[in-house]
């Protein structure tokens, strides 16, 4: 192992060499630190970039979900289908051995959810309607298109 009086001597002997590799390795760690900072400002910028991308696409995404699932037709289809949901039920509720107060409860459930699909629905067909007769005697008939609900038989 080499002494401090070695070193010292090295040192001063060589004091050029020395000092330009002290400034060879200043400039590296100059040169290091910008390309550093350059290699940072393009990964925020990317960052930034794609973060921008996947809003966009995602707000598309829902817009395009959204209008899917607020389409009238779809709607339409959704609002039929889950009064017959309601239907099937009733009618296994109605064929199923339990008290007839509980066929009854079931019957009210469909009346009850008709009538609050036909609030909303403009066009509802068990929504009664009237037509203006000609005569005078009679200046409206209301036509009712919701069939009547099965009568529950009592379970014995």
């Amino acid at each position: 192992m080499a002494t401090d009086e070695e070193i010292h001597k090295f040192v001063n002997d060589n004091r050029e060499l020395v000092e330009r590799m002290m400034a060879v390795q200043k400039e590296n760690a100059e040169m290091a630190k910008a390309i550093g900072k350059d290699v940072i400002k393009l990964g925020f910028e990317s960052t930034y970039i794609a973060a921008d991308f996947a809003r966009r696409k995602s707000e598309e995404f829902f817009v395009r979900t959204y209008k899917m699932i607020t389409n009238p037709e779809v709607q339409r289809h959704f609002m039929a289908s889950g009064l017959e949901f309601l239907a099937g039920l009733t009618a296994l509720a109605e064929n199923a051995p339990m008290p007839s107060f509980m066929r009854e409860a079931a019957v009210g459930v469909q009346k009850n959810a008709r009538a609050a699909a036909c609030m909303i629905n403009e066009d509802c067909p068990a929504k009664a309607k009237r037509i203006d007769a000609p005569s005078e005697e009679v200046s409206a008939v209301e036509i009712r298109s919701e069939p009547e609900p099965a009568k529950a038989e009592s379970a014995q």
